[in-house]
C-alpha cells in the first residue's frame, strides 16, 4: 500500500514538472489577445507574433531600448471590409515607468493627468497603460466609425489582465515639470531626437511669455556622468555660458528660436522652442529651482 502511494506521488510530481517545462513561453501576453468571439465582425489574420526583450528589434527597431520584456501582436481583419486591418499589441515592460513612457510617447503632447490607468483614443489608434502593461491598437485607415472598434480591442486585454499588475507609484520626477496649464509630462527611456545623447528624459510644454516652450529634465548617477553627456550634446553649434556652478550652452535654431541645455550636479535640463534668449534663461532658472526643491 505504501509503495503504491509513493508511486502515485511520483507520478503527480512528474506530471507537474512536465506541465511547468512545457507551458507556453508567452506567459499570457499572447493569451491576452482577443479571440474572434471577443470581437464580433473581426477575424484573426495568421497566428500571433511573440517577442522577448532581446528580439524586440526584429519586430520594431523603434521599440528597442524602451524596456519591453515581452510583446504579443496580432492583425485583425474586418469581415465587412477586408481592406480594413487593425494591429493590436500587448506589451509587458520591465517597470511601470517604462510602460507609462510608451503610453506617453504614443499619446503625444497634450493636456492629460497621469493616473493608475492611462488611456487615449483617436480615430486611428487607441492605447491603454496600467501597471507594467501597455495595450496599443492602430489602423492605417482613419475613420471615425473605427474609433469604437479600436477602443474595444485595447479594453479586452485589460479585462484579461484584471488586477494582476504592479501597483508601483510613478516617480516624483514625473510631476517636477508639471505646469499650470495641465500639459502632461512625457517620459522616454532612450534618447530623444532633440538631444540624442540624453536618455531617461521627462519633458512637457509650458505656456511662457505668450509662447509654448518645451522643457526637459534627466537625472543621472553622478555629476561626472551628467557632464560627459552634456559635453557630447554641445560639441556642435552650441555656445557655452556658465554661472553659479551651472554649465549652460545654447544655440539658435533655423527657425530663429533658441535651444538651451544645462548641467547642475547630476541633472541635465533645458528647453527649446524659445523665442527670446533672456526668457530662455528664465525658463532654465525655473527648472533649476524645481530640481533644488526636489532634493529637500
Amino acid at each position: 500500500m505504501k509503495k503504491h502511494f509513493i508511486l502515485y506521488l511520483y507520478i503527480i510530481f512528474l506530471f507537474s514538472a512536465s506541465c511547468t517545462l512545457f507551458q507556453s513561453e508567452t506567459d499570457s501576453v499572447v493569451d491576452m489577445l482577443p479571440r474572434d468571439s471577443d470581437v464580433p465582425g473581426w477575424i484573426r489574420v495568421d497566428s500571433p507574433a511573440y517577442y522577448k526583450s532581446k528580439d524586440i528589434k526584429n519586430y520594431n527597431r523603434e521599440y528597442n531600448g524602451l524596456g519591453i520584456e515581452k510583446l504579443g501582436a496580432l492583425l485583425y481583419q474586418s469581415i465587412d471590409d477586408p481592406d480594413i486591418i487593425i494591429k493590436l499589441e500587448v506589451l509587458k515592460f520591465t517597470s511601470v515607468l517604462n510602460a507609462y513612457g510608451f503610453f506617453s510617447i504614443k499619446r503625444g503632447p497634450g493636456i492629460f493627468e497621469a493616473g493608475r490607468i492611462n488611456e487615449y483614443y483617436t480615430n486611428s489608434m487607441s492605447i491603454i497603460q496600467t501597471g507594467e502593461y501597455a495595450i496599443y491598437s492602430e489602423t492605417g485607415k482613419t475613420d471615425m466609425l473605427l474609433r469604437k472598434d479600436l477602443k474595444t480591442f485595447v479594453n479586452i486585454p485589460l479585462l484579461y489582465i484584471g488586477q494582476d499588475y504592479k501597483n508601483d507609484k510613478l516617480p516624483d520626477n514625473l510631476n517636477m515639470l508639471k505646469g499650470s496649464d495641465g500639459y502632461g509630462v512625457l517620459y522616454i527611456r532612450k534618447s530623444y531626437h532633440k538631444f540624442p545623447y540624453v536618455n531617461k528624459i521627462y519633458f512637457t510644454q509650458w505656456s511662457w511669455d505668450k509662447d509654448m516652450v518645451d522643457v526637459f529634465v534627466s537625472e543621472n548617477s553622478s555629476f561626472h556622468d551628467a557632464y560627459e553627456i552634456y559635453s557630447k550634446s554641445t560639441e556642435n553649434n552650441y555656445i557655452m555660458i556658465s554661472s553659479d556652478n551651472v554649465y549652460t550652452a545654447f544655440k539658435k535654431e533655423p527657425d530663429d528660436k533658441y535651444s538651451f541645455i544645462s548641467v547642475s550636479d547630476k541633472w541635465i535640463f533645458g528647453c527649446w522652442s524659445v523665442s527670446d534668449f533672456n526668457e530662455g534663461k528664465k525658463v532654465l532658472d525655473e527648472i533649476r529651482s524645481r530640481i533644488e526643491k526636489s532634493k529637500k
